[in-house]
């Protein structure tokens, strides 16, 4: 009888629970709609890069079947090099006119169905794989650096953008290209023009869950870069110099912001260190030599993909090559070892050139030049927009040559991400650590010489070229171009600091020191970090305490505002020229972006200082209103850089004083009326 009594107060009891505590949570919700709707952005984008990085990797590992390498080196290679094939199918789909989201998601879901057993493989071999585990204290404190600033570069990833060049080419590129259905060359933005493998990757990602999914295909690539510096660590001088090298890259405080961006520096930083790898490798016996010969062009081939600066990679190989083949030989003579160095440094090239073909193919195809808009001209280019663009006689060697000697610590010390000069923040750590070299060389035995000593001459090479192109030209002093170079340079460095374990520890250890103070600028880097992220994260965006549009407005001020003004004042049919504003991404209305800053003296050159004229022939290209940003032009014209003369000023202004105004953004930014 107990029993018939117990149960039914035993369920009502339960009921009872479940209705107040589901009343409790009705009434004080622990999220709300926007909270998961923001999380579900955040998620699509992830996912989104996901999918394309495992179609990716899941096509590497079949290119990769008969390479010697370690689990997560297999992983990580196949990686690399399959996203360049994902990224040539893009290209083959957009020359087809058949770059819809319908077919790139029937594609991915195929080729994962395809690839699904080898990735799952791969995937397992890796996670067990003991050579990327910290084994020691230190070694753990490195990884647990590493873990937190991607962390954190992958949250900015997962954010809407706001990066400049992101904002300017990297996704206005994809946008242009998804909308259409093709790879096209549409507008006077000269960018378009340059290799697009990461830009297809976006578009890609894009096609599949809208533009979240860019900048995380480019943190992918910076995840993708810390075991290749591990496992290529473990092969060199051995010890921790592998995590030392990872976190010495990422302590350069530019690279994180850069894995958080929709760029491409870390795709090119990762092709060209993988190159140099291979190239190594082809010397080491491991397997067939000219196997790696042949992957060493094609990852050289993946970087002249990906950005115009990897034309520099291919002399840094050579010059390796040959250093190389000088240093193994004992009997041959010079010419037979310049022979025997040509003859693969060419099949090199051969194969990087074909792997490069393609982006050549597509810019000749829409533009007239291969190298467009570089060499032979093009459309929307001529000579006056190319000496623009060049700035020849600008550089260090025309204004202070004495400081080609000092832009090493000019670069480290006096360089800052979004800044003038050299416009990076690089950290104190690759300047400071790597005179280290000179101390220990002897130390390292006759394999870790002759693999550092061809790091070494790699970076000189990349380093010499950089050093050139800011002797040459103003525009060109910019730290993010030597990035390339800073993988090879963390080897270094760290393999320096791992070589001090072989001194005296008396009366001074040296080597306990110099772990302290890498540990101490790791620390220091993630208080800045850790305050950065409380002052102007975007945690708030991304779990819906702050919209979209909130997020844009405080990231991105007025230029937010008038690119959202423009929609809602313009008819849809409306084209809009502008001046001093180079970002045309958000627009959906046309927007014929500023691309190079150049545009009111181009047509001053070509016109004279007569607004009537270029009023004219922008009306008979279709233009309807001009926007003007009036605070872009005003720091322009007191820079002083920009031959900008006062005709020019004055015709601009009695140009604008013609037009009807529409509206004006705090007067930052001024919208016109081009009228008939």
């Amino acid at each position: 009888m107990e029993r018939k009594t117990t149960l039914p107060l035993a369920l009502m009891s339960l009921l009872w629970l479940f209705v107040v505590i589901a009343g409790y949570f009705v009434a004080h919700k622990p999220f709300t709609a926007a909270n998961l709707r923001a999380l579900g952005e955040a998620a699509a984008g992830a996912g989104g890069a996901l999918l394309v990085v495992g179609l990716g990797t899941g096509i590497g590992l079949a290119l990769l079947r008969r390479c010697d390498l370690l689990p997560v080196e297999r992983l990580t290679w196949a990686m690399a090099l399959g996203l360049g094939g994902v990224a040539l199918t893009a290209l083959a789909l957009g020359a087809l006119g058949l770059l819809r989201p319908w077919l790139l998601w029937l594609l991915t879901v195929v080729g994962l169905l395809v690839t699904a057993r080898p990735l799952g493989r791969a995937l397992r071999a890796a996670w067990t794989d003991p050579t990327w585990r910290p084994q020691t204290r230190f070694e753990r404190l490195l990884a647990g650096y590493c873990g937190l600033t991607l962390a954190v570069a992958l949250a900015w990833a997962l954010a809407p953008p706001t990066a400049w060049d992101g904002l300017v080419y990297h996704l206005t590129g994809p946008r242009l290209y998804l909308e259409a259905g093709r790879i096209s060359h549409p507008l006077d933005l000269p960018y378009l023009g340059f290799p697009q493998l990461v830009e297809m990757l976006f578009a890609w990602g894009m096609g599949l869950a809208g533009e979240r999914a860019a900048a995380p295909i480019h943190w992918g690539y910076g995840l993708a870069t810390v075991p290749i510096l591990v496992t290529a660590g473990r092969r060199w001088p051995g010890g921790s110099t592998g995590w030392l090298a990872a976190a010495i890259l990422l302590s350069a405080p530019s690279i994180t912001l850069l894995a958080g961006w929709p760029y491409v520096d870390l795709a090119l930083l990762l092709y060209t260190t993988l190159a140099f790898l291979a190239l190594t490798r082809s010397w080491e016996g491991s397997s067939p030599a000219r196997r790696w010969l042949l992957l060493s062009g094609v990852c050289a081939g993946l970087a002249l993909s990906t950005k115009y600066t990897a034309l520099a990679l291919l002399p840094a190989l050579g010059l390796t090559l040959l250093l190389q083949r000088l240093a193994a030989s004992d009997t041959c003579s010079a010419l037979r070892i310049t022979h025997h160095a040509t003859r693969d440094m060419l099949i090199l090239c051969g194969i990087a050139f074909l792997v490069w073909l393609p982006w050549l193919l597509k810019n000749f195809l829409l533009t007239g030049n291969p190298t467009y808009p570089f060499f032979f001209g093009g459309i929307y280019w001529d000579d006056w927009r190319a000496w623009w663009y060049d700035r020849a006689g600008t550089g260090l060697a025309a204004t202070a040559p004495w400081r080609l000697l000092t832009a090493p610590w000019e670069a480290t010390v006096w360089g800052m991400e979004g800044g003038t000069g050299y416009s990076a923040t690089i950290g104190p750590l690759f300047l400071a650590l790597l005179p280290l070299l000179l101390a220990v060389w002897r130390q390292f035995a006759p394999l870790q010489r002759r693999r550092l000593g061809a790091a070494l001459a790699c970076c000189a090479v990349l380093y010499g070229f950089w050093l050139w192109g800011v002797a040459r030209s103003a525009l060109l002093q910019q730290t993010r171009l030597l990035v390339p170079a800073f993988g090879l340079l963390a080897l270094l460095v760290a393999a320096a600091v791992e070589g001090l374990r072989t001194l005296p520890t008396r009366p001074l250890n040296v080597d306990w020191l110099m772990r302290a103070v890498i540990a101490l600028v790791l620390l220091l880097n993630l208080v800045g970090m850790g305050l950065d992220w409380v002052y102007e994260g975007p945690q708030r965006v991304l779990l819906g305490y702050e919209s979209r549009d909130e997020y844009l407005a405080r990231r991105l001020g007025w230029y937010h505002v008038a690119m959202e003004g423009l929609d809602r004042a313009l008819p849809p049919d409306a084209v809009v020229l502008f001046l001093w504003e180079p970002r045309a991404y958000p627009c959906r209305v046309e927007c014929w972006p500023d691309a190079l800053l150049d545009r009111w003296l181009h047509e001053t050159h070509r016109h004279g200082p007569d607004g009537e004229s270029i009023a004219a022939d922008w009306r008979a290209q279709g233009v309807t209103h001009v926007l003007l940003f009036r605070v872009g032009y005003q720091a322009v014209a007191a820079g002083g850089f920009d031959p900008l003369s006062p005709a020019d000023a004055q015709a601009l202004e009695t140009l604008l004083a013609h037009l009807q105004p529409v509206a004006n953004w705090d007067g930052v930014y001024e919208l016109y009326a081009l009228g008939r």
